[in-house]
């Protein structure tokens, strides 16, 4: 193009940017910009909907389940294996019930809830907050075992897990125990 048309396109462009926007283009040097402050957005809301029942036990309605309001680490003060774990919720009667059961990993995400920071596991770490709802008993494990168990031809191996510090499940073998334990739950239908 020859830069005669750059100049005819650029008043072109300048007239029609003035009819559509009532502004005119500015050309040249400009007054500096200067930035509202940052408000930082709300928080988020959380999705978890949880009942306190008043006896030791939450549930949430959407996915009629009940969880006990301790974890075995809350209740005992010490992790436990998966076997004790197994153990634990067969004996469990909390909230007069004694149908407990463990939970299975999508159970457990039922529960875990990005929006909360609660430093409340046994260790009371600030550095390792648990997305957990702060109605559940205080002194928490950092992760639960779950019903999810992989069929192997290893002894004492594997089962799933919950990380509730970060929403992560892992794989553990059953006799790991540390920081871990099991947050019982039962069906309401």
């Amino acid at each position: 193009m020859k830069p005669n048309s750059l100049n005819v396109i650029s008043k072109v462009l300048a007239v029609l940017c003035l009819l559509w926007t009532g502004v005119q283009p500015v050309y040249g040097e400009r007054e500096v910009y200067v930035a509202p402050p940052y408000v930082p957005p709300p928080p988020p809301k959380s999705t978890v909907f949880l009942v306190d029942h008043g006896d030791g036990t939450l549930s949430t309605p959407k996915y009629n389940r009940m969880w006990a309001k301790k974890d075995s680490y809350a209740d005992l003060g010490r992790c436990l294996n998966l076997y004790e774990a197994m153990d634990y919720v067969e004996k469990l009667t909390a909230g007069g019930y004694d149908d407990w059961r463990l939970p299975g990993l999508g159970e457990l995400a039922m529960i875990y809830d990005n929006t909360k920071e609660s430093v409340m596991s046994w260790d009371h770490n600030p550095e390792k907050p648990l997305a957990l709802d702060e109605r559940f008993a205080d002194g928490a494990a950092y992760w639960y075992w779950s019903l999810d168990i992989d069929k192997t031809e290893l002894d004492e191996c594997c089962a799933r897990t919950f990380y509730f510090v970060n929403g992560f499940p892992h794989v553990r073998r059953f006799t790991s125990c540390e920081n871990g334990g099991v947050r019982a739950v039962r069906n309401t239908k």
